[in-house]
């Protein structure tokens, strides 16, 4: 049995992230597949091998304890592949080079990266300065690559910057993977729980100002007329912007917008519930939240980023404005939503679901060791 090292900085269900969620998906399908899966986390007790990385500061401090313990996981476990899950992580990056420099297989399962500025505010552009600083060894870890798993291969997007460069320096095995729901598996003819004439937008996700749920408050002014309600369920946020939120709602007087922690609801439910997701971010890749939503017969509405126009049952904007005169054009439109729902879920079950996903990772059980 081929011995395989998958190595995440967040594991679910601890870390409740697409990440996350992701990195169990895969542990268990390796498994399914025939690998002898040992994990690594930065800080997780539930994994195999736990380097106890608290946060960046710890690292640096401590940054030839966490190599040398590194090192000695490959040298205990002497795996036949190391996979990686998504750069810009630190031990991503160091079981990347103490791989490439024992001769072990390489794999990474790229989620995006985040490297350009999401706009012309001086904190992006002073984020990309220092992350500038990261393209050389970027192009070291790409190299040392032999096989590169990416969610969108021919994707223009600056998200997709690994993928791109790979294409160029690496002519090593390149496989399209995707996003897999939670809720695949779930039973189809579930029973719609809610008894409300009030149709919901869902948003799912942590609150921060990269996510930008300060335009689904602006929207919720601007559709109060009509019996929508938004809400916002989240795991986590950032304090000043969820304040932020907070006295908006307060201010106008909103009674149609609700911030909801995910740990006093069950997102299944919420999500079956609803009319349909809406992301309003100002930077993706492929979020989890509305594949899941598809999963689920649930179409979404969206900004036009990352892969999100490569998406059936969904509609893409690029203002505000837009998104709010679909919402108006949807409401008394049943025919059209059941199309789109209807599109949302086929869509999914041809080209997101798990049996697709272990097909891909069944590529790499086929590599030459």
């Amino acid at each position: 049995m081929k011995k395989l090292l998958l190595v995440s900085k967040e594991w679910s269900p601890k870390d409740k992230s697409g990440l996350g969620f992701c990195s169990t998906a895969h542990e268990q399908i390796f498994k399914n597949i025939g690998f002898h899966v040992f994990t690594v986390s930065s800080n997780n007790n539930d994994k195999n091998y736990n380097l106890k990385i608290k946060n960046f500061v710890t690292f640096l401090f401590n940054f030839l304890y966490f190599f040398k313990k590194s090192n000695l996981i490959i040298k205990e476990y002497k795996p036949d592949f190391v996979v990686v899950e998504s750069f810009q992580t630190i031990i991503s990056e160091i079981f990347i080079y103490l791989a490439k420099k024992n001769n072990i297989k390489v794999v990474i399962i790229s989620h995006g990266i985040s490297i350009f500025p999401y706009n012309k505010k001086i904190k992006y552009i002073l984020r990309t300065i220092i992350w500038i600083l990261y393209l050389p060894f970027l192009f070291f870890f790409l190299k040392s690559c032999d096989a590169f798993l990416s969610l969108d291969p021919n994707s223009n997007n600056s998200r997709h910057l690994d993928t791109k460069l790979f294409k160029i320096i690496n002519n090593k095995l390149i496989i399209k993977y995707n996003n897999i729901s939670r809720f695949e598996k779930l039973k189809k003819d579930f029973t719609i729980i809610s008894h409300s004439q009030r149709k919901t937008i869902l948003c799912i996700g942590y609150i921060n100002h990269i996510k930008n749920q300060e335009d689904l408050i602006k929207l919720a002014e601007s559709i109060c007329d009509l019996d929508i309600d938004i809400k916002l369920l989240y795991n986590s946020f950032d304090k000043n912007y969820f304040n932020k939120l907070k006295n908006y709602i307060f201010i106008k007087n909103l009674r149609n917008v609700y911030l909801i922690d995910e740990k006093d609801t069950d997102i299944f439910s919420e999500i079956v519930n609803c009319w349909f997701l809406i992301n309003v971010s100002i930077t993706e890749v492929s979020p989890l939240s509305l594949i899941e939503g598809n999963s689920l017969s649930k179409f979404f509405l969206s900004y036009n980023v990352g892969s999100l126009d490569k998406f059936k049952g969904s509609i893409v904007h690029y203002t505000l404005e837009q998104v709010i005169f679909n919402i108006k054009s949807l409401y008394n439109n049943n025919f059209f939503s059941k199309k789109l729902e209807r599109e949302a879920l086929n869509d999914y079950n041809d080209n997101y679901c798990e049996q697709n996903l272990q097909k891909s990772l069944s590529q790499i059980k086929n590599m030459i060791i």
